[in-house]
């Protein structure tokens, strides 16, 4: 894992440097130096994850949660940790506490509902942030409001990652379900296949009261085995991408 590492002194003397946390160090391909004056005091600021947008010098510094966070690494990503230590320049080495600059809202559900909840989304709500590159402060939410797909963290549990902000979100929940509907057509159309080959032959020709009575048995049979042993399955809408489908965790 990587940190972006800013020195001021109070002038900006290192910028967005990067640095790989390995093995309980800090550690960078590039040899970076102390200045050269060891009785002026610097400001050494440090964000995780590292900035990949900070090319030039800028007295402000965004950064946006995932849109997604549904997978373990699309959260561990939106969690934005900063810090901020005084040091004068020496062989010692700087001791950076690090801090979430952000929010977790921790979703718990309650569901007394046959159909198992298989997303939950956050709508309305905030995830960029700005702040001072020099010390981290001036926090506060920016940008627009959007959706934000949380993180299943255990059983009826989703969490996930915003902005600090005063905001009234909408939650919203998409469940696993399947209507008779569905299971009916499902079943009709196996039946006629297993009616076609089972009941015509060359041999046997087909008479329509047999087939009538064979296509309407296995369609029941066929209805109760889809209705009470088969897992239920949900098509839903998606707020981020506006597509349907079926959630993974139908299966």
């Amino acid at each position: 894992d990587q940190i972006s590492v800013n020195i001021f002194n109070p002038e900006c003397y290192l910028y967005n440097a990067k640095f790989t946390y390995t093995g309980g160090q800090l550690t960078s391909a590039v040899p970076y130096e102390w200045y050269e004056d060891t009785e002026v005091e610097a400001t050494v600021t440090a964000m995780y994850p590292a900035s990949e947008t900070m090319e030039g010098f800028a007295a402000t510094q965004s950064f946006m949660v995932n849109a997604d966070q549904s997978t373990k690494a699309g959260y561990a990503a939106s969690d934005l940790l900063l810090a901020t230590a005084k040091a004068y320049p020496s062989e010692e080495a700087v001791n950076l506490p690090f801090n979430h600059a952000l929010s977790k809202i921790v979703v718990n559900v309650d569901n007394q509902l046959k159909e198992q909840v298989a997303d939950v989304w956050f709508t309305d709500v905030l995830g960029e942030v700005s702040f001072s590159t020099a010390d981290h402060s001036d926090l506060a939410a920016t940008g627009s409001a959007g959706t934000i797909k949380a993180y299943k963290s255990g059983d009826n549990t989703w969490q996930l990652i915003v902005a600090p902000q005063t905001a009234s979100p909408k939650l919203a929940l998409t469940t696993v379900c399947i209507s008779s509907l569905v299971i009916f057509f499902i079943s009709a159309a196996v039946a006629y296949i297993y009616e076609t080959r089972c009941f015509h032959s060359k041999k046997t020709p087909c008479r329509a009261p047999k087939c009538a009575f064979g296509t309407l048995l296995s369609i029941a049979l066929l209805f109760v085995l889809f209705t009470f042993f088969t897992p239920e399955i949900g098509i839903f809408r998606d707020p981020l991408t506006g597509s349907y489908g079926i959630p993974a965790s139908s299966f």
